[in-house]
């Protein structure tokens, strides 16, 4: 064009002393931020205890996908078969992403905060199993704001016929069998049977079903939930299955033959992933966007000011209680907290299990559990794998009889936490009555 003026190009790999005039240079440049100077590599203070004073009570963090969401399972990557994800997450990502948010909004120095014991931020979000201030309960599943819990792994959903189709889904309880059997438990053990009823013949335990509040509350005051207080996985999310190659980064192309299968989740739109938390700092924004899981998917983080209750415990006419697990369990040494096995020489005297839980003499009669939950994944501090460790998973049901006063031993377990590293929301329990049938 006729009179345009031809400006020099911009080049920014060498930067001209201050005030020669440089195209790019900034006049008055506003005051940079700790995350502005910590990305620019300068060295930041980091943040005094006055500075990340602590949230009051106990706060709703709610995870929104934005788009699926993968967290590997503990079994290896082979170049067979395809990789499955943990669904809900391992409460460890979920901290994780916390920690890593609350230290970023702080713009603390990762390298400094490693290096120095007595870094400030140390206080409230720990370094490696310690979690400082911090503290969790969880992990939840919510559906349109309302809580979901695991279904208790006791009940059994019987589908409701296809040929009538006025007929409704049924749901059975197992019950002890009185007639006990000898196996690797004990001699005379009562294993988990079917009801007497002919019509629960086809009836499946409800794996990957959650209850709502409603359904808890019928639960644990004894009774059987309604079929339509269940939400099933398809409900909630969808499984999709993705194919990817491995990179070589060095030469910035695919390395040929390295193909490897994964299956994401994608949560419906309404679904939230929830935890309970407690120690949160002040600085700690109300919505972020975090990384979550393998690949780094994308997730909004949402700070909730809402207190969730779980329903109160129904009142039984014995000395039974059921206690139902609302999130997995990890037990010291392999054994059941501290619970002896109990043989007596009498004939037909079932083996029993005994111990104290919360300073409340049980008697252990049987169980319900389901396979055991392998976690893994990556030591972000010691940058190795995490050695894989077994939890007893959530819905199991113990079924107890109280040696004191019944009501003493709810209020002392119900919405309580037993097991080790309580912190992280593992062995959370609600009780309701037990009728040995």
């Amino acid at each position: 064009m006729a009179g345009h003026k031809k400006h020099k190009p911009i080049r920014y790999d060498k930067k001209k002393p201050a005030g020669t005039g440089a195209h790019n240079a900034v006049q008055n440049p506003e005051p940079r931020t700790g995350m502005a100077r910590a990305a620019s590599g300068e060295a930041v203070r980091p943040p005094s205890p006055v500075q990340l004073g602590l949230k009051a009570g106990r706060a709703t963090l709610a995870f929104d996908a934005a788009d699926t969401l993968f967290f590997r399972e503990s079994r290896p990557m082979e170049a067979m078969g395809e990789l499955q994800s943990v669904f809900p997450p391992p409460m460890r990502t979920l901290a994780g992403a916390v920690r890593t948010l609350i230290g970023e909004s702080a713009a603390v120095d990762w390298q400094a905060y490693r290096a120095e014991p007595a870094h400030s931020l140390r206080q409230i979000i720990g370094y490696d199993e310690e979690l400082g201030s911090l503290s969790f309960r969880g992990v939840w599943l919510a559906l349109n704001g309302e809580r979901l819990y695991p279904a208790p792994l006791h009940l059994l959903r019987k589908p409701a016929p296809l040929h009538l189709p006025g007929e409704a889904a049924r749901i059975y309880p197992l019950h002890l069998d009185k007639s006990p059997v000898w196996c690797d438990l004990g001699r005379r053990v009562r294993l988990p049977a079917l009801p007497e009823d002919r019509h629960a013949r086809g009836a499946r335990p409800m794996e990957d079903t959650w209850l709502t509040r409603e359904g808890l509350a019928r639960v644990l005051a004894g009774h059987l939930p309604d079929p339509a207080q269940l939400r099933t996985a398809d409900q909630l999310f969808f499984r999709e299955s993705r194919v990817g190659i491995a990179r070589d980064n060095r030469r910035r192309t695919v390395i040929e033959g390295m193909l490897y299968q994964t299956r994401h989740i994608r949560p419906q739109p309404a679904l939230s992933i929830e935890v309970d938390a407690s120690g949160l700092p002040d600085s700690l924004p109300n919505e972020s966007l975090v990384r979550l899981g393998g690949e780094g998917r994308a997730a909004r983080l949402s700070v909730l000011q809402k207190a969730v209750d779980l329903p109160a415990p129904g009142a039984g006419s014995g000395q039974g209680i059921a206690l139902y697990l609302l999130t997995p369990l990890l037990m010291p040494g392999g054994a059941w907290l501290g619970f002896a096995r109990q043989e007596s020489g009498e004939a037909g005297t079932p083996t029993v299990w005994t111990g104290t839980l919360n300073g409340i003499a049980l008697t252990l009669h049987g169980a319900v559990t389901g396979k055991a939950l392998r976690s893994g994944g990556w030591d972000m501090t010691n940058q190795l794998p995490r050695p894989v460790t077994s939890f007893v998973p959530a819905g199991s049901v113990f079924f107890c009889t109280v040696e004191g006063d019944v009501q003493a031993a709810c209020e002392a377990l119900h919405d309580r936490q037993i097991g080790v590293q309580t912190e992280y929301g593992y062995g959370h329990l609600a009780v309701g009555p037990w009728q040995d049938q």
